[in-house]
């Protein structure tokens, strides 16, 4: 098996597919809240922060719950693209996933991935019909640690 992974002139570090995924999966599992940029009406660029709901485990894909009848999901609906960054709380670890955002009409995966803490904001449970499941389908990483830094393309 070969390294794909590259030094180049500003040391950052190349990494392509599941070498990438395993590298961004290590960084995200402790992290919590990103802010979820999308373009609104306006064509500006809106941000919120967003439960990245850590216990699911990093394949590419990011899940997000919001309200079906918000400002988020009407905005991913008129445009896909999404950025999402990430801050660890207690190291030096950001990272940046761009891709596709998609409103997932799958009951079951909002039940698998449905947490306690989220009647807070959804006090009607995961079967409430102003539940939208979001999933983030990342096509570019960047990621800087105090062990380097990183860029993938994940496509």
């Amino acid at each position: 098996m070969t390294d794909t992974r590259q030094r180049t002139d500003s040391d950052t570090v190349r990494a392509q597919g599941p070498e990438a995924i395993t590298e961004i999966a290590g960084l995200l599992k402790d992290i919590d809240i990103c802010m979820f940029a999308t373009r609104g009406e306006d064509g500006e660029l809106h941000a919120r922060p967003m439960s990245n709901n850590r216990e699911v485990e990093w394949d590419g894909d990011s899940w997000f719950f919001a309200p079906a009848d918000g400002r988020l999901v009407a905005e991913l609906e008129r445009d896909p693209a999404a950025v999402t960054t990430y801050r660890g709380e207690d190291r030096f670890a950001f990272v940046a996933l761009s891709g596709r955002a998609e409103v997932i009409d799958d009951q079951d995966k909002k039940r698998e991935l449905w947490l306690e803490e989220l009647k807070r904001w959804f006090p009607n449970g995961p079967d409430d019909p102003n539940v939208a499941l979001i999933r983030v389908d990342a096509s570019a990483a960047q990621w800087w640690t105090d062990r380097g830094d990183g860029i993938a393309d994940l496509d």
